[in-house]
């Protein structure tokens, strides 16, 4: 293994992604792990940074939907969280956070909101408390640290189906386990990206009986469909009453449970809107400040339960992984990667996936 390898190094909106290189570690900290990357995917948080609608310190390597193999271990008989013992070689995910396992949210099961989280592709390579820069999966490197979830891959799993599921996928799950998505159940799902689609495939998998979706773009309605939609609505031709009246033609009870991916704030009331009296409602892609014009009095008298999740237990990437491996047949999964660029080509990928053309553009060492 030689001394140094390449990382891609985002610094500001508008400037192009520069490739640098970093030395590689050859010590490691006590139940950190070194990981040859060999796949990334550009997720959408990762161009609202290189677009500058999320702020992030910089320098700063992007990427954290990441896959690699174990490199070298920092401890002996390290576990990944299914307690498989770890060894050189092993091919793994990991969660996009590292907590530190003492602190008060970690202690209550909120691990992703620890007070000293660490996140892969949003931590600067100058942080003064991690021990190296390569904390970014556009990079041929990444330094796990302590604190992080790893989970030993299925050789069933492609690099293009596997690798976005640390992210996407495994919020979702949490979405839908915190919520409650049950057999019977009617479904609306606020926006037709990743997470929307993730969405009907697991409430599918629940035994949803209508599966409701939402979005202003028809091919991400027509993948929605693929994904087990039962129903779709293009929100340019439905709004206000006009999309009340569609919903309940559909379910004139209401639906019994809502999940918002689509970070908008009027979704807040269409969902209000549909849900039967004692309905659910899960607001997942509002990541940004986004102030609620709500009439209380409709939650009140319809009983209504809004939860909101950010990210996920490390618990939730397990069930992911193995959803995948049970179902990436079922669902073209294998089709959520368009082109795949190497390195070197970043700034091309980063334009290709600003297209959205694509669900995802991989990027292949």
């Amino acid at each position: 293994m030689g001394c140094c390898c390449k990382a891609a190094v985002f610094e500001e909106a508008g400037k192009p992604i520069e490739i640098k290189e970093f030395e590689i570690p050859q010590t490691l900290e006590e139940k950190a792990i070194l990981v040859k990357v060999t796949f990334a995917t550009i997720c959408g948080s990762d161009l609202h940074t290189i677009m500058g609608r999320r702020k992030e310190a910089t320098p700063l390597i992007l990427g954290h939907e990441i896959i690699g193999t174990v490199e070298k271990l920092g401890s002996p008989n390290l576990k990944d969280g299914y307690g498989n013992t770890l060894k050189v070689g092993d091919r793994i995910s990991w969660t996009i956070m590292a907590s530190c396992g003492e602190c008060f949210y970690c202690k209550i099961g909120l691990p992703q909101k620890c007070v000293k989280l660490k996140k892969y592709g949003h931590t600067s390579c100058n942080d003064p408390a991690i021990k190296s820069g390569l904390v970014g999966g556009y990079g041929e490197y990444v330094y796990i640290l302590p604190g992080t979830t790893v989970f030993k891959l299925s050789d069933k799993l492609s690099d293009e189906v596997a690798t976005p599921a640390n992210c996407a996928l495994a919020t979702v799950v949490n979405a839908v386990e915190t919520i409650g998505v049950n057999k019977g159940d009617v479904v609306l799902v606020q926006g037709a990206g990743l997470l929307g689609l993730n969405c009907c495939a697991l409430s599918a998998a629940a035994g949803a009986k209508e599966i409701i979706i939402t979005d202003v773009v028809d091919s991400r309605l027509e993948d929605a469909r693929r994904f087990g939609a039962t129903q779709t609505i293009n929100l340019k031709d439905y709004q206000g009453d006009d999309l009340t009246k569609k919903i309940k033609e559909i379910a004139p009870n209401g639906v019994d449970v809502a999940l918002e991916f689509c970070g908008r704030a009027e979704a807040a009331n269409q969902a209000i809107a549909v849900l039967r009296t004692g309905g659910r409602y899960m607001i997942a892609g509002m990541v940004n400040p986004t102030p609620l014009n709500i009439d209380a009095n409709n939650i009140t008298r319809k009983y209504l339960t809004i939860k909101g999740i950010h990210n996920y237990n490390p618990k939730h990437l397990g069930i992911a992984l193995k959803f995948l491996e049970d179902n990436q047949d079922k669902y073209p999964y294998r089709e959520l990667v368009g082109e795949v660029f190497p390195l070197e080509k970043i700034n091309e990928a980063v334009e290709v996936s600003k297209s959205q053309k694509y669900i995802r553009v991989g990027i292949k060492y």
